[in-house]
């Protein structure tokens, strides 16, 4: 058997650089802030004050020489509540220059 001929593939034609359409440009919708700003605060605190106890918490151990997997327990928790307390603060003051700017 004789092998079959492969049909030629017709290329697309492309459009002139002139008559091709132009894109518009699209601005971002800027992201809605929350409006509830008395919440962000008051969870901003409640996290500061775990803070605080995993903090105590982390002296507590160190004085009593617990062994090193509690201390980095407790070291990790640490770490992750000043995380969320960072990004919670942070978006507070977004959130407050938000406001001013919508004022003004």
């Amino acid at each position: 058997m004789p092998k079959k001929k492969k049909k030629p593939t017709k290329r697309r034609k492309t459009v002139p650089a002139a008559k091709r359409k132009k894109t518009v440009k699209r601005r971002k919708k800027t992201i809605k802030t929350s409006s509830n700003h008395e919440s962000h605060w008051a969870t901003y605190r409640q996290l500061q004050q775990k803070v605080d106890e995993a903090w105590a918490r982390l002296e507590a151990d160190v004085q009593k020489n617990a062994s090193p997997e509690i201390l980095m327990r407790d070291k990790n928790h640490l770490l992750l509540l000043l995380g969320e307390c960072n990004y919670m603060a942070n978006e507070c003051m977004r959130f407050a220059q938000a406001q001013k700017t919508q004022k003004m």
